[in-house]
């Protein structure tokens, strides 16, 4: 399976809500950074139970979040997604970039509209 692919399998496992088959294809040393200081999903989250501990968190700071990715620019192991993304008074554009080793999603840095998101925020 190419990068690309794997890539896809994670939005595709993500989107349906399972999160089982979404951790199988992370790799155990995962990364995920989340830029800023003041977003209750910043920061750099290594492994997959601290990432998973903090994906937890966004079905309680939104109503219907959903991620669609438009399209992937993919070189090698690493691969560029321009992602449309959507909750409850949220309609905007991320950026997502991932690294793939071992055939596992192994780093994972998110360009994601944080204004639009803490305002969509659940009161």
């Amino acid at each position: 399976m190419s990068a690309k692919e794997l890539v896809q399998q994670g939005y595709d496992f993500f989107g349906k809500g399972d999160m089982e088959s979404f951790m199988s294809i992370l790799h155990d040393d995962v990364t995920w950074i989340f830029p800023g200081d003041k977003h209750p999903l910043s920061g750099t989250h290594k492994g997959k139970q601290n990432l998973m501990a903090n994906m937890s968190k966004i079905p309680g700071l939104w109503d219907n979040f959903h991620v669609d990715p438009e399209f992937m620019i993919s070189e090698g192991n690493k691969v560029f997604c321009k992602v449309n993304a959507t909750a409850d008074g949220m309609n905007t554009i991320f950026g997502h970039y991932f690294e793939v080793n071992d055939d596992k999603l192994s780093l994972m840095m998110t360009f994601d509209d944080s204004l639009s998101m803490v305002n969509a925020m659940k009161k």
